[in-house]
């Protein structure tokens, strides 16, 4: 049976370093997989891979675990846990990347808790999450791993269907928020919805047609707005239309993502964005992926400033354990007002090349 658009998408991103995950235990149908990856990678002057700009390798690590054991014979209990080490850390402790466990009710689809983004990235924007550095300028919420967060996903028919709720928690990356201190704010709530439909192959693959819609409203307890820099609340809107494979073939993405900030006695604004992703995968394991990134952001004191860029991406899968990249990343038009707002130097030209080894 053909795999669907949104779990080959699931599978790229969740498991990006994974070749072959290694099976450390499997009895009675209870499971434990563990994978992950080692690399290297050469950055460029000012692709702020250390505080000095320049020229610099970073070595970082990736460690996770797969857990699955059956409950009866329709229903199983899941898990995933995936740490990142040194990877732009000073320090030489483990990081949560994401964290969950779920319950698997087969026809009727998968609960789970933890960490992870929300439904509108799972099932909208993470079809042109294909590179390795300089990718997702365009699209908002590839950071925002969140935790607190519970999830209802189901696919069948080729419908994708999730939900996300996101309950309290302070101090969570929310990408747009530029007048906030490293964009982390405290959170009250938040939920989102994604459908998208999956079309049997056309020519070279499928044709998936995605769009979400989600909410998040920020703590307004005491103490809590002038922490939350006068956030409010924001809408956050997405579509995204695919074709074909991002593995082998030809592969084409078009990815919108906006979200409204609405302010508390300050100007309202919104931050949208637009990835375009053409790609193509050789029998050879050899990929080549480019395409446009634009952002912008457009606040009602008459502020309207842009981001526009390039990426470019050539990958070699030497084994199915090894590979190495070369990436670049071209401004074509960024306003230098946006740098100074999003500090996203997406102005200054980067490069960036790596090898990486997963298990």
């Amino acid at each position: 049976m053909k795999k669907s658009l949104l779990a080959l998408a699931v599978v790229s991103v969740a498991m990006s370093s994974v070749a072959s995950a290694a099976v450390v235990y499997d009895k009675d149908g209870t499971s434990v997989e563990m994978y992950g990856r080692v690399q290297s990678v050469l950055y460029s002057t000012h692709a702020a891979a250390n505080s000095y700009s320049d020229i610099s390798t970073q070595t970082s690590g990736r460690l996770g675990f797969n857990l699955r054991t059956p409950l009866n014979e329709s229903i199983a209990a899941y898990a995933n846990a995936e740490w990142d080490v040194a990877d732009n850390d000073k320090t030489d402790t483990f990081n949560n990347r994401r964290i969950y466990v779920g319950t698997d009710f087969g026809n009727y689809g998968k609960l789970q808790a933890g960490r992870f983004e929300d439904a509108i990235y799972w099932n909208v924007t993470s079809y042109s999450d294909v590179y390795e550095d300089w990718g997702c300028w365009g699209q908002l919420g590839d950071a925002d791993k969140r935790d607190g967060m519970l999830m209802y996903s189901w696919s069948g028919y080729g419908v994708n269907f999730m939900a996300t709720y996101g309950t309290a928690k302070d101090g969570e990356t929310v990408e747009g928020a530029w007048h906030a201190t490293d964009q982390k704010l405290d959170i009250d709530n938040s939920y989102a919805f994604a459908v998208g439909y999956t079309t049997p192959d056309v020519w070279f693959g499928p044709i998936s047609v995605n769009l979400g819609y989600g909410s998040t409203n920020f703590q307004s307890d005491v103490g809590a707005a002038a922490k939350n820099n006068g956030y409010d609340s924001y809408d956050n809107y997405a579509a995204s239309l695919v074709w074909g494979s991002i593995d082998v073939g030809p592969y084409i993405a078009a990815v919108w993502n906006m979200r409204d900030f609405s302010m508390i006695g300050e100007n309202d604004y919104t931050v949208q964005g637009v990835e375009a992703v053409v790609a193509y995968g050789f029998e050879n394991g050899v990929s080549i992926r480019t395409g446009y990134q634009w952002i912008n952001s457009d606040e009602d004191n008459g502020s309207d400033v842009s981001g526009q860029v390039i990426p470019v991406y050539v990958n070699y899968n030497v084994t199915p354990n090894f590979n190495v990249w070369a990436e670049a990343r071209f401004d074509v038009g960024t306003d230098s007002e946006f740098d100074e707002l999003s500090d996203y130097g997406l102005s200054e030209d980067v490069y960036s090349c790596g090898a990486r080894y997963t298990f």
